[in-house]
């Protein structure tokens, strides 16, 4: 009877175990992948230290797409030369969201507590845009080249302080720093001061899915309080500390 009992529940471990086999080795292949993502996409061209990585043959304004990308990206003093940054064209709304999971929803990805990889969501070369999931080009100055140069600035960042160090970090360094080298722009810290003290929509980031408010603390830490960008992430710091700091500051 025992031994009747014991043969049963080997039966019955049987079917879990290959389960649970199965499901390690589905796990197992989309890190493979997300590491890896190479073999899907057959197409890729370089400019300096950046590969666009496509589906389909890229046309010839990914040439100056790329210089564009590379130009904002140096100008940052954690740009490295010798560092190779791999970004992914994700052509459909389905490969985006098998690579990316979670983060679906938004333009771009990148893979900072990996190996640094860059995803972007279904977008247009030749018009500079990224496609929304709505079907249309997100307009202004979020373009094409500013989502790339965007996801590989913290691509950059987590090269520097180390991937650890960087997830500790608040939002508005890491947003607002990448915003900072991705868009490369002069700002105006009155004006934008201004629609932080009125609760400007564009100044939320849940409202509008902006970054302008990080910028715009960012910007106030680099060019008005002193800090160096190694300073400006050394340490998580407190976005209720550095806006009270902006608003009380009388030079502004």
């Amino acid at each position: 009877m025992g031994e009747n009992s014991e043969v049963a529940r080997s039966g019955r471990c049987r079917p879990v175990k290959r389960v649970g086999l199965a499901v390690a080795a589905v796990v197992a292949a989309w890190m493979a992948l997300v590491v890896h993502p190479q073999p899907l996409f057959a197409y890729s061209v370089r400019q300096a230290n950046v590969v666009l990585h496509a589906r389909a043959p890229l046309p010839l304004e990914a040439g100056p797409l790329l210089t564009d990308v590379v130009n904002r990206l140096s100008r940052s003093p954690l740009y490295d030369p010798a560092r190779v940054h791999h970004v992914f064209l994700c052509d459909t709304p389905g490969l985006f969201g098998l690579l990316a999971l979670w983060q679906y929803k938004v333009g771009g990805v990148s893979q900072t507590t990996l190996n640094g990889n860059v995803l972007i969501r279904p977008f247009s070369i030749e018009r500079n845009a990224v496609i929304g999931r709505n079907g249309q080009d997100k307009h202004g100055e979020r373009t094409l080249a500013y989502f790339i140069a965007h996801e590989v600035t913290h691509a950059m960042t987590a090269d520097r302080i180390g991937r650890w160090r960087y997830r500790k970090l608040a939002a508005f360094q890491t947003e607002g720093y990448a915003d900072d080298v991705a868009f490369g722009r002069p700002l105006d810290l009155v004006r934008e001061r201004t629609a932080l003290i009125a609760d400007a929509p564009e100044m939320s980031p849940r409202r509008s899915g902006l970054y302008k408010r990080y910028e715009l603390l960012v910007k106030y830490l680099l060019e008005r309080r002193g800090f160096t960008v190694d300073g400006l992430l050394a340490r998580p710091l407190k976005q209720a500390d550095v806006e009270a700091q902006l608003l009380a500051d009388t030079r502004l």
